[in-house]
């Protein structure tokens, strides 16, 4: 099994696939943070997408809205944890407690085997 990715790098690669996902450029995307200069939110997406920088929490928060993602997909381990925390959050709350009682179940008949 290969290692895993840095988390900048996890990061910056889920971060390019839900900007292009939309159809954004770089620049669009640091207009949807407010970074009114093209000649600035262009390369501040960009050093995030190369892993070169980590954004703050303040600006992760304002990522994800702009993406409409939750946080933590970007921060996930796995691309299959990215995923289910995906699925999970278009629930609504109701379902993702549900959900979250029926892994609870699978994981510990996993744990008994």
């Amino acid at each position: 099994m290969p290692a895993p990715l840095p988390a900048a790098t996890t990061l910056g690669r889920r971060l390019r696939q839900a900007r292009l996902a939309r159809g954004w450029t770089q620049a669009e995307l640091g207009e949807r943070l407010g970074l009114e200069d093209g000649n600035s939110g262009a390369p501040r997406v960009s050093r995030y997408e190369r892993g070169e920088r980590m954004p703050d929490e303040q600006t992760m928060e304002a990522l994800a809205q702009a993406l409409d993602l939750p946080v933590a997909y970007f921060h996930a381990a796995s691309d299959p944890l990215a995923e289910a925390i995906l699925l999970m959050s278009k629930l609504p709350l109701e379902k993702q407690e549900e959900l979250l009682v029926r892994i609870r179940a699978f994981t510990a008949k996993l744990s008994v085997k």
